[in-house]
């Protein structure tokens, strides 16, 4: 049976066009989050290995991330959610304050269009602690000296990615870190009964939450393997039912009926499965989960939820993490992606017959490129950014370490 294939040429062509060209209207609506869209082109482009942007629009690129840099430290979304810079000053610093996940796509797309010479390092790492709360957990912005923002497990992810990139591989002494152990505690309180893992142990369990509670304690060298071995015995473990994880995000598989679905975005019970293309689980034995290569399986995020791409990434990149990614047959998790997604103008739609979107398109090739897929680059799944490019920010960490312009960024400023 022949299968579809990843057309890498098409994708290549749909990046190039977000990245040049108008997006549609609906993206209007996402002006605050621009900064995460241009991280998704650029780091798409990198995946594919797309040739490389001419000069001028890497400076152009560059300029533009760096306009949106907030003089107390942090990125804002887009230039429109910012003052500036000669408008702030007494005590005005909080209009429009950098958010913490613009922060760290601004960091990470500086990676792919120049150099990190001039982040406010020092600023950005004393407004990254000031974003902790006192049960370790991270908001999304300072106002008026309140936190704002929920207490998930994405800002804890996104805090510890930004600290990864400014002090991972860099020792700045005059900057007090963020409290590790209450982040790990936090996360650790997040783990629900079934193994997943959400805001609180009270709440649903959510393939997204767990992927950035696993993420971060992979960047903090918390993440223990499904044997349960620490590498320091001294240090307070992460997720302490790491076997209920590992059974957790396997039931996420999902066999879809190619059929017509009119169904809506949550997905009814297994007992109308037949009417709606949607094979809801509940979290069967993982020895029922036979699946063959014929088939199109998908994942969904939580139970009873429909499949949608994205959690193609968020639960084979977790099970990458704690090293159980075998447990996922990848050829059925691929034809769902290249035959029921997979858009005939390049990018993937979030479920099958859905338009293309910046957001889906990428976590799809992310999904395919941390299994392998051969016309993809390696694949970090903790940064969810090519192994090379994570390989370029520490070199450009320690560049920007050394460098003569860097001394001005470690002062009281």
């Amino acid at each position: 049976m022949t299968h579809a294939k990843l057309n890498r040429e098409l994708h290549i062509k749909y990046w190039q066009r977000c990245l040049n060209s108008l997006l549609p209207t609906g993206y209007t609506t996402t002006d605050s989050t621009r900064m995460s869209l241009g991280y998704f082109i650029l780091s798409a482009l990198d995946i594919l290995s797309a040739p490389p942007l001419p000069s001028a629009q890497r400076t152009q690129i560059r300029n533009w991330i760096l306009c949106c840099q907030h003089p107390s430290g942090g990125f804002c979304g887009s230039p429109n959610h910012k003052f500036p810079d000669a408008y702030y000053g007494d005590g005005k610093e909080e209009m429009d304050p950098a958010n913490l996940p613009a922060t760290l796509f601004a960091l990470m797309s500086l990676g792919f269009v120049g150099r990190m010479e001039e982040v406010k390092r020092v600023k950005c790492l004393r407004w990254l602690k000031s974003l902790q709360r006192d049960d370790g957990s991270f908001g999304e912005l300072v106002r008026q000296g309140r936190i704002e923002g929920g207490r998930d497990m994405r800002y804890c992810f996104v805090a510890v990615s930004v600290r990864w990139l400014l002090r991972g591989y860099i020792k700045i002494d005059s900057v007090e870190d963020i409290d590790i152990e209450a982040l790990v505690a936090h996360i650790r309180a997040g783990q629900t009964f079934d193994g997943g893992v959400s805001e609180s142990s009270q709440h649903e369990a959510h393939a997204g939450y767990t992927y950035c509670a696993i993420a971060c304690l992979s960047l903090l060298g918390r993440l223990p393997h499904s044997s349960g071995a620490q590498t320091d015995s001294e240090i307070s473990p992460g997720l302490t039912n790491i076997s209920g994880t590992i059974r957790w995000l396997v039931s996420r598989q999902l066999q879809y009926h190619n059929e017509d679905d009119n169904s809506d975005d949550e997905g009814p019970g297994f007992e109308q499965s037949q009417n709606t293309g949607i094979c809801a689980n509940t979290e069967p034995p993982l020895e029922s989960l036979l699946i063959n290569e014929n088939m199109f399986v998908g994942f969904n995020g939580r139970v009873n939820k429909r499949a949608d791409t994205c959690y193609a990434f968020w639960v084979v990149a977790s099970l990458s993490m704690i090293g159980e990614v075998e447990l996922v047959d990848p050829e059925p998790m691929r034809r769902f992606l290249t035959e029921l997604t997979q858009h005939q103008i390049g990018g993937f739609g979030k479920c099958p017959g859905n338009p293309p979107d910046i957001y889906h398109s990428y976590l799809g090739l992310a999904a395919l490129a941390t299994l392998g897929e051969a016309d993809l680059k390696q694949f970090d799944a903790t940064l969810c950014i090519s192994v090379e490019q994570r390989q370029r920010l520490e070199i450009l960490g320690e560049e920007a370490l050394t460098s003569r312009n860097y001394t001005c960024f470690s002062r009281e400023e």
